[in-house]
């Protein structure tokens, strides 16, 4: 069941709210909990029924971990053993199911536009082992106290986060369940949560899937034999590049959007990373929770920076090496992880030597600097975009040398591909200049302790801030009868095969 589809639109998330509320009216805090939970197993089950036994069996295994571990009746030794035995038991229940092949399982060798659901692949496998490995390392080192296994049970399986993210910290989601304010029902929050959502969808199906097509005309010519020009070249590129923005990003507004519908803020999880004017700000903004996972439980214990610049540029190049193989084991994958970690090394290095040079200060951003650093940054993602994106690796250089005019171009429309330069032009601008969901929605976000990254929000409104309104009102309900008329012609969210 996709966010993006009738079932889930017009039968599942009405029934889901209408149960919840009625239980928040009731004020039935145990039983809205459970019924949550009940409707996030059902969600996951109709993916996979078999693998919701695999959710359940880790759950229960994990929460006892953490009862262990609480109930202080251990030395300090033998907890970290048992740890580090429930770490390896997650990555376990992770690399058998994701890699191994085993119960029909596939793990992506190349990238597909045409993933079906029925296609079975572990969903959400990753996602709820990164979060528990959270649990369990909070819990020992004492920053967490015992939680209900109610409470454990949602914070792991609430469906709006459970696919793809965002990975919840422990004390970004108990404490909206503490006492009677998770039963209070805010008509700000809700109409908050409607519009977050219908701006997600939108991102999703139209403009997403809107701009798949050409990319994926470009990229299955190259894969039938033909040879790009360079704007065809140029336009796979940057379709794809944009396709899988608005794809994620829509993603992390819908599950922000449910989130907010049923009373519990997640955190957000994209914020504009094409704005970036560095590999090191496009991963901060990228998938934010999982980088901040990344960077806490595997990037700070092998050394960080605190080792020096070369066991920095190791771990970064190890790291983004893993991220690739953790996408798929496919050549391709694996190039893009590498080369990522080969720039992110590069802009490490960089600022070091600026540093040494008095060049450069954290606290000063020039102008120019600053807008050469995105250009450069945006052309260069653009291009490692094409390794990703590519069937296996002869398609991937071939569409490369195209892209910087080594090949002898074809005639004109020899290739029949779909270039369409303003739809293009337009994103770009949206991308690059539009406010996004954060910003447009400080009054939501504002002295929350919730904000993705370290920017401040400013003071006073703009006339893109959202409030309740009836423009507001009328806008956000344009955004979602537009996403569900093109409905049937969508596609699911490309991270789902991974």
């Amino acid at each position: 069941m996709n966010f993006n589809s009738f079932s889930f639109l017009l039968l599942f998330l009405p029934v889901a709210l209408s149960g919840f509320y009625l239980l928040r009216q009731m004020e039935r805090l145990r039983w809205s909990i459970f019924w949550l939970i009940g409707v996030s197993l059902f969600f996951y089950g109709a993916w996979d029924l078999t693998l919701t036994c695999v959710l359940v069996g880790s759950v229960l295994t994990n929460y006892a971990l953490g009862r262990f571990f609480s109930s202080n009746r251990f030395n300090k030794i033998n907890s970290k053993k048992v740890l580090c035995l429930g770490v390896i038991y997650n990555l376990g229940v992770l690399i058998f199911f994701k890699y191994c092949g085993l119960y029909g399982g596939i793990q992506p060798q190349v990238f597909t536009s045409v993933f079906q659901p029925s296609v079975f692949i572990p969903i959400a496998v990753s996602f709820f082992v990164f979060q528990q490995i959270i649990y369990l390392v909070e819990i020992w080192q004492g920053k967490l106290e015992e939680k209900s296994f109610l409470d454990y049970f949602l914070y792991v399986a609430f469906f709006p986060q459970l696919l793809n993210g965002p990975i919840i910290r422990p004390n970004e989601f108990f404490p909206q369940l503490e006492g009677k304010k998770f039963l209070k029902v805010h008509a700000d929050r809700f109409a908050a949560g409607l519009t977050i959502f219908s701006c997600g969808l939108f991102k999703k199906i139209i403009l997403a899937d809107g701009i798949a097509r050409y990319s994926n005309s470009a990229f299955d010519a190259v894969a039938q034999g033909a040879v790009l020009s360079f704007e065809e070249a140029w336009s796979g590129a940057l379709s794809f590049s944009l396709q899988i923005y608005f794809d994620f990003s829509g993603y992390s507004d819908m599950a922000i959007g449910l989130g907010c519908l049923f009373g519990i803020r997640l955190p957000v999880n994209f914020e504009s990373p094409y704005k970036a004017s560095s590999f090191i700000e496009f991963w901060r903004r990228w998938h934010i929770s999982l980088s901040r996972f990344v960077r806490d439980y595997i990037y700070i214990p092998l050394g960080g920076n605190y080792k020096g610049l070369l066991n920095q540029t190791g771990s970064i190049f190890i790291i983004m090496l893993v991220g690739g193989i953790w996408h798929g084991t496919g050549y391709t994958f694996i190039v893009w992880g590498g080369l990522h970690g080969i720039c992110l090394a590069i802009n490490h290095f960089w600022r070091q030597l600026r540093k040494w040079k008095d060049y450069y200060s954290s606290e000063e951003k020039n102008f120019v600097s600053e807008v050469v650093g995105r250009i450069i940054t945006f052309s260069t993602v653009v291009v490692l975009w094409v390794f990703f994106r590519a069937e296996n690796l002869d398609i991937a250089l071939s569409i490369i040398q195209s892209l910087f005019g080594f090949h002898t171009s074809p005639e004109v429309d020899f290739n029949n591909i779909k270039i369409n330069e303003d739809r293009l032009w337009f994103l770009i601008i949206i991308v690059w200049f539009a406010p996004n969901m954060r910003e447009i929605m400080s009054k939501y976000y504002k002295n929350e302790g919730f904000s993705a990254t370290q920017y401040s929000l400013e003071e006073g409104r703009c006339w893109y801030h959202w409030h309740p309104s009836t423009w507001w009102a009328a806008f956000t309900a344009i955004l979602f009868i537009m996403s569900l008329l093109e409905v049937t012609q969508s596609r699911p969210f490309i991270y789902f095969q991974f």
